[in-house]
């Protein structure tokens, strides 16, 4: 995917679209023909943290000569078969409609006035037909713009579309115009620009999980400037944690993690926005919070923190960040090979599930209270070794990851594998998630896209 202009995020209406999608809709519309093409995105709903959200969940390619023609009054248009059965779609499973064309150039793209009649024709039929708000959206390679008609009679400007892969890309009609930041940041703009630092500064980010691996997060988050976190954990510090608690004191033990990662958040960026959860992922405040993030950090080791997080992404697509460390203990008390890994977990681009990295029998065992999770283990668990060198060693490599990805600095940004670390061999590799085309939660069959439909 080519290197795209950084923009900020935008407040109101926008429509993100998977990276794969996005890779077939992009191979279709934007040949070397010097021609118009289309399509029809079926959409779920949700919201967001800026405002409301479409989630592109299917995409439905117009053939040309056959569902895309010559038109009466513009130069091509969807016939009215293909408009017909994409609506009865959007209407059967409570999906948005939205229309697809692309049009020339680069950075900048709107609607022909040829363009806006058609819509005024056809949209009031079309929105009584689903019920669901429809639309259109014309595209460039660089540039996206939206117009969407709503149930209630109302009609609003699509703010952006975005695309979540190695580089988390913002779509507009033009490109944004950055202003001066806070001298404070006055270094990191200069390696992202001020643009970057404002699309830092406008994110939301969830850190579930505030033990050795959150901590660092919370403390990196914060002095790169991202504007506001939300932080999950339900745990109280110990003794055994002050070690590897980015700033911690003796006097936290007892409290709950949280009240470190606050404190620490706010050392850093007294104007932060902080939205704090002393709860387990799957309590109800905990799983709508994430479903209004830009991004997750999955620092949580228990399969449940793993399902909640993978249902996020696919069904709500956001992007999220699974950081990990595994230090196995033999029988004879030595140590086995450490892996340390950083997997981002992009929307339907292969996930936990498809990789077997939720185990079912712990995720039933986990979604139990305390008391019965104990119980039905049997044997009490070992605590695993943990250090906070190690800790760090991936942990700063999944926020640089971030970091490149929020502000386009990844040179592939069609790049998502993971990345495993052995530390006693100092080994670094890329691996290649696994994708199961049937998958009940990356794939179209399933919830990917889904929303709260």
């Amino acid at each position: 995917m080519a290197r795209q202009p950084v923009n900020p995020p935008a407040d109101g209406w926008s429509l993100t679209v998977p990276l794969r999608l996005w890779q077939d809709l992009a191979g279709h519309l934007f040949r070397d023909d010097g021609d118009e093409h289309g399509a029809v995105i079926l959409a779920g709903l949700a919201d967001g943290p800026r405002g409301p959200r479409l989630l592109a969940r299917e995409l439905l390619l117009a053939e040309d000569g056959i569902h895309y023609v010559a038109g009466q009054t513009s130069h091509r248009s969807l016939t009215a078969t293909f408009v017909r059965d994409a609506a009865v779609r959007a209407r059967d499973e409570q999906l948005v409609y939205l229309a697809v064309h692309n049009h020339f150039g680069e950075r900048t793209v709107g609607f022909s006035s040829v363009d806006l009649a058609s819509h005024e024709r056809g949209y009031p039929a079309l929105r009584e037909i689903t019920g669901q708000p429809v639309g259109g959206l014309v595209l460039t390679p660089a540039a996206a713009a939206g117009d969407l008609w709503l149930p209630d009679g109302g009609r609003v400007e699509l703010a952006e579309l975005v695309v979540p892969g190695g580089n988390l890309v913002r779509l507009r009609p033009r490109p944004a115009r950055g202003g001066q930041d806070a001298a404070i940041h006055d270094r990191q703009a200069r390696l992202f620009g001020d643009l970057g630092q404002q699309t830092l500064g406008r994110m939301r980010v969830a850190v579930v999980g505030l033990g050795g691996v959150g901590s660092i997060l919370v403390e990196g988050l914060s002095r790169l400037g991202v504007g506001a976190l939300v932080l999950v954990d339900d745990d109280i510090v110990e003794d055994t944690n002050l070690p590897r608690l980015i700033a911690a004191e003796a006097d936290d033990v007892g409290q709950p993690k949280t009240v470190p990662a606050v404190r620490n958040a706010r050392r850093a960026d007294p104007q932060i926005d902080l939205t704090v959860l002393p709860h387990r992922v799957e309590h109800p405040d905990v799983r709508n919070a994430l479903t209004r993030c830009d991004w997750i950090f999955l620092a949580a080791d228990t399969h449940a923190a793993r399902f909640w997080v993978n249902q996020a992404v696919n069904q709500y697509l956001i992007p999220a960040t699974q950081i990990g460390v595994k230090v196995p203990v033999r029988a004879d008390g030595g140590v086995g090979q450490i892996h340390a890994v950083v997997r981002l977990l992009v929307p339907g681009g292969g996930c936990l599930w498809c990789n077997e990295l939720i185990d079912p029998t712990e995720l039933a065992i986990d979604m139990h209270p305390d008391a019965e999770r104990a119980a039905a283990r049997y044997v009490e668990g070992v605590p695993a070794p943990s250090v906070i060198a190690l800790n760090g060693l991936v942990t700063m490599e999944g926020l640089n990851q971030f970091m490149f990805a929020a502000t386009g600095l990844h040179d592939d940004g069609g790049d998502t594998a993971w990345t495993m670390h052995l530390p006693g061999r100092r080994e670094r590799t890329p691996q290649l998630p696994r994708r199961d085309p049937a998958c009940r939660w990356c794939s179209s069959d399933g919830h990917l896209g889904r929303g709260r439909g």
